[in-house]
């Protein structure tokens, strides 16, 4: 149903051969940890860097600007990674009416679109979608993600969507950013991963778990609609100061 959180691999197996750098504030603890093509089956996680930010509850509510600041610092490393970004696709994918499923969106309508403005602005041209679920409109998200990008051939492509871990101690407490991508509605069999080789264009994903997992069955925590917003604002703006400020 969800993307996985790294974490889930589990800290005895990631630390030490995964981890490349950890940076701690009173606000947050971020992660870098990066895996090659020689160690991936090992851990079941793609190739490529994984940052993951873990912070308390409270820190969600009231530090919102120092978490802000540090996921701009994270998309600025892996946009000056892949370097061209002047044309950027933001997709949030998820279902708006769930709340465990509805980061994308939410994420989404609180950013600002500039794709819109062809001749006077010299900022990067940023474009917002949002797929919706196949459920909805009967046609696949990689599909429409495809009709989209062939006819605005971004530079980059941004996915945000919720994530699920089977640990309630990453449940609301972090974000993860990597650069590995992403397959929308991965419960279908018939779901075809978003990526690098996909599109031949980077592919970055910003991923909150907000579902806990046990027994195949999902769970989320009372505190979900104050977690949704916090969360989904500390991403778009992020987002929004990242290009709009150039």
């Amino acid at each position: 149903m969800k993307q996985k959180l790294f974490l889930d691999v589990g800290i005895d197996k990631i630390d030490t051969k995964y981890k490349v750098e950890e940076k701690k504030n009173h606000a947050v603890k971020t992660t870098h940890y990066h895996v090659v093509k020689e160690t991936k089956k090992e851990i079941k996680r793609d190739v490529g860097d994984y940052f993951v930010m873990q912070f308390t509850y409270e820190n969600l509510l009231t530090k919102g600007n120092i978490l802000t600041k540090e996921v701009e610092r994270i998309l600025k490393i892996f946009l000056k990674k892949y370097q061209k970004s002047k044309k950027v696709l933001v997709v949030g994918l998820g279902n708006k009416t769930v709340d465990g499923d509805a980061l994308g969106a939410e994420t989404t309508e609180k950013m600002i679109a500039t794709n819109q403005y062809q001749d006077f602005l010299t900022i990067p041209k940023i474009a917002l979608f949002n797929p919706s679920i196949t459920e909805k409109t009967g046609i696949s998200s990689f599909k429409l993600i495809e009709m989209v990008v062939q006819n605005l051939k971004p530079d980059i492509i941004i996915m945000i969507d919720s994530m699920s871990t089977k640990k309630e101690d990453y449940l609301n407490s972090a974000i993860e950013i990597n650069d590995t991508g992403i397959i929308p509605g991965s419960a279908l069999n018939s779901a075809k991963e978003i990526n690098n080789k996909t599109f031949h264009i980077p592919v970055v994903s910003i991923g909150v778990p907000l579902c806990l997992e046990q027994n195949k069955k999902f769970y989320t925590s009372v505190s979900i609609h104050e977690v949704l917003e916090a969360s989904s604002t500390i991403i778009a703006n992020s987002i929004n100061n990242l290009f709009l400020k150039q």
